[in-house]
This record gives structure tokens, C-alpha cells and sequence, in this order.
């Protein structure tokens, strides 16, 4: 497999991580990348409500973030949040939360796509990571 590289806009989207190896590889990377480096568990989020307040503490949201769908689009397309770098979202232990609440997985997946497109034709890279692995690599 080639190696990440987290500068390639051509490559910027949704990738799922199938391999303890896989993730780790992403970790290391990302230890060595100018690139925020966001980790979100959702290992017990069993609602939209519980995701949204998971992604707003993980992420550092502003107190001004209105724990909506909207409102996570406009805080993830925020220069002044965003920075000038790009960003890595590593989303862990999503499989319950996708089959609790499929609906809202469906809009949070579609969410961070139009964020994905957004920041590329800014020329900076978004990138979410759904970790699929068992093993917890570190992190």
C-alpha cells in the first residue's frame, strides 16, 4: 500500500480504516503532519444530540456551535476555526451509533462530505478517517 499522503486534495473524502494497521499507519502520519489531528469516540453515542456534543467537545467547537446539523457545517467550513492547515477527523467505534441511528449517520456522513468539498476548492485538505478496526492502536 502506498504511503498517506494527507496533502493530496485528490485523495481528500471519507475513507473507512478496515486494519489495526491501517489506523495505525494514519496515526503515524498524522503525528508528522502539520494537520489537526482530531480523534472522536462515539463508542457510546446512541443519538444525534450525544453525536453532535461529542463532535462540539472533540473538536474544541466554539460556545457559540448550535448543535445542529446546519451548525456543523458552518462551524466546519469556519476559516477562523478551521486555520490555514487542513484537517484529519478520526471518527472510532461508529458501528453501534450507524445502526441506532442510521438517519442521522446518513446526514452526519453527508455533512462532512459538503465540508470535504468546501474546504477542497479552498485548496486545503478535510479528512475523516470511520475506524472499522477492533484493536485500539493507540490514540
Amino acid at each position: 500500500m502506498k504511503p498517506l499522503n494527507l496533502d493530496d486534495l485528490n485523495q481528500v473524502g471519507i475513507h473507512t480504516l478496515k486494519t489495526a494497521e491501517a489506523t495505525a499507519r494514519l496515526i503515524k502520519t498524522c503525528e508528522s503532519s502539520t494537520q489537526h489531528y482530531f480523534v472522536v469516540d462515539i463508542a457510546d453515542v446512541h443519538n444525534k444530540a450525544q453525536l453532535l456534543g461529542r463532535l462540539a467537545e472533540a473538536l474544541e467547537f466554539p460556545d457559540y456551535f448550535g448543535n445542529n446539523w446546519d451548525a456543523l457545517y458552518d462551524v466546519l467550513c469556519d476559516d477562523a476555526w478551521f486555520g490555514d492547515t487542513g484537517v484529519v477527523l478520526h471518527l472510532k467505534h461508529t458501528a453501534s451509533f450507524e445502526k441506532l441511528a442510521a438517519h442521522d449517520w446518513v446526514t452526519l456522513r453527508e455533512t462532512l462530505e459538503e465540508a470535504i468539498d468546501y474546504w477542497r476548492s479552498s485548496d486545503l485538505p478535510f479528512w475523516v478517517f470511520i475506524d472499522h478496526t477492533r484493536q485500539d492502536p493507540g490514540r
